[in-house]
């Protein structure tokens, strides 16, 4: 249970810093080196065991958008007994 709460929290967060024009980096790398990871979990007085950094900050967007796919190419709705179900698309 305590993973799936951890993936919510973890959706939460990049959706609000999205709506804030916050860009965020996941990083889990230096969390690897015990050292670096019992002094983050020191310094921040955690009880468990730190599992992610993230990186935030505001983004300097430049240059065009890329360009994306239709979502028809990508996704398909078929229709069965339980109703709409999206399944993967058609490869072009």
């Amino acid at each position: 249970m305590s993973w799936l709460q951890a993936g919510q929290a973890t959706a939460r967060l990049l959706l609000r810093a999205t709506s804030l024009q916050v860009g965020a980096s996941p990083l889990s790398q230096p969390l690897e080196v015990p050292w670096t990871r019992q002094q983050l979990r020191a310094r921040l007085a955690l009880v468990g065991h730190p599992q992610m950094i993230f990186r935030l900050g505001y983004a300097h967007l430049s240059g065009p958008a890329t360009s994306r796919r239709p979502v028809d190419d990508v996704l398909e709705i078929a229709v069965g007994a339980a109703g709409a179900v999206p399944r993967a698309g058609r490869r072009a």
